[in-house]
């Protein structure tokens, strides 16, 4: 993985996990490209404080919800909050979990890898039957250096690397333009205090208000334009 230390990161990173737009529509794209499918089990790899999971733990019956994270602290603390589901540590590019779920969903994690087809194949070990991948396409921003990206990917060249990996691509959607885009460089005008102000420690109420204003905003972008690349593939 990049050089990025993810269990400083998660004593830094909850509230915007939970209260920025972005994350928040990539949970609401997820359970939207899930709800086409039929899944009893399903790891989210990648998977930090849990939000994916407990989202997909409310809005449909699942037998089995599993987390895996790099990060051993905030595996620890979800084991916790989170009694009723199975954690795991994991780092997807080094290797993968002995065995295979439904549904693997893995979210912002392979542009943070070096090698990521070689995440996308231990993936391939972890999946029965469908993939969720999100991950971000266009321009590497300073921000997006910060925060520990290797690349971003194109969709045709993330549809090959699928396939190398024995996933056929059934749904690829660019989603966040204009407000997303809008939004990303904005924020990297000043990538210092972008990160300090919203990445790092709790939300204030303005923030908070803030990151409501604009997640409401983002409703309006459009599925085929944006920096924000959404997969939905299958097992071959």
């Amino acid at each position: 993985m990049s050089m990025i230390n993810y269990n400083a990161g998660w004593t830094q990173w909850d509230d915007m996990i939970k209260y920025s737009p972005a994350p928040f529509h990539r949970r609401r794209l997820i359970l939207k490209l899930a709800d086409e499918l039929s899944f009893n089990s399903v790891l989210d790899v990648g998977c930090g404080n849990g939000e994916l999971l407990l989202a997909l733990n409310r809005h449909r019956a699942v037998s089995r919800l599993v987390g895996a994270d790099i990060a051993e602290r905030v595996i620890t603390e979800n084991r916790t909050v989170f009694p009723t589901f199975e954690f795991h540590q994991l780092d997807v590019g080094a290797t993968w979990l002995p065995e295979q779920f439904d549904l693997v969903v893995c979210s912002e994690v392979i542009e943070h890898v070096a090698d990521y087809q070689q995440a996308l194949r231990h993936l391939r070990q972890m999946c029965s039957r469908y993939l969720i991948l999100t991950v971000p396409s266009g321009k590497v921003f300073p921000i997006d250096r910060m925060m520990g990206h290797y690349r971003h990917f194109a969709p045709d060249e993330l549809c090959q690397a699928l396939r190398q990996a024995d996933f056929e691509p059934e749904r690829v959607w660019l989603w966040g333009f204009p407000f997303h885009t809008l939004y990303k460089h904005l924020i990297n005008r000043s990538p210092e205090s972008s990160v300090q102000r919203f990445s790092t420690g709790v939300y204030t109420t303005t923030d908070r208000l803030i990151a409501k204003l604009v997640t409401w905003l983002f409703y309006l972008n459009l599925c085929h334009l944006g920096a924000q690349l959404v997969v939905r593939a299958r097992v071959i």
